[in-house]
């Protein structure tokens, strides 16, 4: 299952924005998954975004925000992986039924939902630890572990005066 979001201003109620979350999955040829009118990827939900106001700091407003964004997600695709576990019965396009089981595969998203995904800071790489002045630098670097990853997302709700 390929899971992909933008942010999206909503024309019709003034000054709101939301997450478009859009769900597809892999096996579909990339001709088909560009084009729109081929309706390859559902609109399984949206988040609206709120302004959160009243937050003491801005790294609290931040991490608010990022946890609303991720229980939000979380409520949306909690069901994705006890499905992926015990498999569903689905049926084929040539009407045959098969016991499939789900998994969530990838995550699409320009890079401020990246940066959202992965609890990485603006101006980092959301996948290795390549420092900003050499982001243009075509080379391999060291990837992200998961526990750095929990350790700076903890830092934000700190006060680093």
């Amino acid at each position: 299952m390929i899971v992909s979001s933008d942010k999206t201003q909503l024309t019709l109620f003034r000054d709101k924005m939301a997450y478009l979350i859009y769900l597809t999955i892999g096996n579909i040829p990339k001709d088909i998954h560009r084009k729109p009118s081929r309706h390859a990827q559902l609109l399984i939900g949206y988040i609206l975004m709120t302004k959160l106001e009243g937050m003491p700091t801005k790294a609290g407003h931040h991490h608010a925000l990022a946890n609303l964004f991720h229980s939000c997600m979380w409520n949306i695709l909690g069901s994705i992986s006890s499905v992926g576990e015990t498999g569903i019965t689905m049926i084929s396009r040539d009407g045959v039924w098969h016991q499939c089981h789900p998994i969530f595969a990838i995550f699409v998203g320009d890079y401020p939902e990246q940066v959202l995904v992965t609890c990485t800071f603006n101006g980092q790489c959301p996948k290795c630890l390549v420092s900003p002045d050499k982001l243009s630098e075509y080379k391999s670097f060291p990837l992200h572990t998961q526990r750095a990853v929990i350790g700076s997302y903890l830092l934000a709700d700190q006060d680093m005066c």
